[in-house]
């Protein structure tokens, strides 16, 4: 058992269409989630994961449920609470109006497992969030509070865990690894990106890999329009959001040259992390190891 239980944050998901570049399909990063999700449950971690949790639609929400009652079933050592939910192994964060989906009775049957953090765009009254909105208004408002669940999770969490994920048609401002990537490194905390898996993920990779590569054109703010919210931004708004993009390509670069120069980025070793992020690298055992040696580290200081 490692000195430390940590809350670690694994960001993963995607499109089929747009992983079949690297020949890889949804089941293959499904399959990585559920593997590496095991091997930290079993080293005494806590899981967070941001918004699919809360789909009960979903095959990775019952295999992640599934695993996390299993590491309370067989773990003896394990020191849950019920009445505190900081000792539970899951903690899903989700979004409105996303948590609208889960019920009340999913959630009394998780107690124990899974602790719901459910997180409202901010400076909204509640009065609009029941309403009936425009639909630019809600979707608006649905980014809005994606911005503000990745912050949240990243402010909680001790390390996160990024692989593959969506590029075009993102629900947020922005692709959602790529924002989560920038809260951790804006709040300074460590981040683990796997490019094996093809997606948002490789895309960063690729970008940190290489100390002369330009930013991804994939990456940019066109790549996640959505015209009829957009269109409810003022002049002011869009210069802001123009303003936050910047300031994700700047962190980005900066830990790219981090990576590449320091011996330690965040308190993690550089070489470990480099070790997991080329885009040719798919051995999953490997990537997986070296997730957990990352992890016991921090959880040892």
């Amino acid at each position: 058992m490692v000195n430390a239980s940590l809350l670690i944050a694994i960001s993963s998901g995607g499109d089929n269409a747009e992983l079949a570049e690297q020949g890889i399909g949804m089941d293959h990063v499904e399959e990585m989630s559920v593997r590496l999700a095991r091997r930290l449950l079993s080293d005494g971690h806590r899981l967070a994961w941001g918004g699919i949790l809360g789909d009960p639609n979903q095959r990775l929400t019952m295999r992640l449920i599934d695993s996390a009652h299993q590491w309370v079933d067989e773990n003896a050592a394990s020191q849950v609470d019920v009445t505190k939910p900081d000792t539970w192994p899951l903690v899903n964060y989700s979004a409105w109006d996303s948590y609208k989906s889960i019920s009340d009775e999913q959630i009394n049957k998780l107690v124990g497992i899974c602790n719901f953090v459910k997180i409202d765009p901010p400076s909204v009254a509640e009065a609009e969030l029941l309403a009936s909105l425009e639909p630019g208004r809600a979707s608006r408002l649905r980014s809005d509070a994606l911005t503000a669940m990745r912050k949240l999770s990243s402010a909680q969490v001790d390390l996160r865990i990024v692989f593959a994920g969506r590029i075009r048609g993102a629900k947020g401002w922005m692709a959602g690894i790529l924002e989560e990537v920038v809260c951790s490194l804006e709040l300074g905390k460590p981040v683990i990106i796997i490019g094996g898996f093809g997606g948002c993920s490789r895309l960063i990779a690729d970008y940190l890999s290489d100390l002369k590569a330009l930013w991804p054109e994939q990456l940019s703010l066109a790549a996640s329009a959505d015209p009829v919210r957009d269109a409810t931004l003022t002049v002011d708004e869009r210069d802001q959001l123009n303003q936050r993009m910047g300031r994700a390509r700047e962190l980005l670069n900066e830990y790219r040259t981090s990576l590449n120069t320091k011996a330690n980025v965040s308190g993690v070793s550089s070489d470990e992390l480099l070790l997991v992020l080329p885009s040719v690298n798919e051995n999953a055992r490997e990537i997986i190891n070296v997730c957990a040696s990352i992890a016991k580290k921090l959880s040892n200081k």
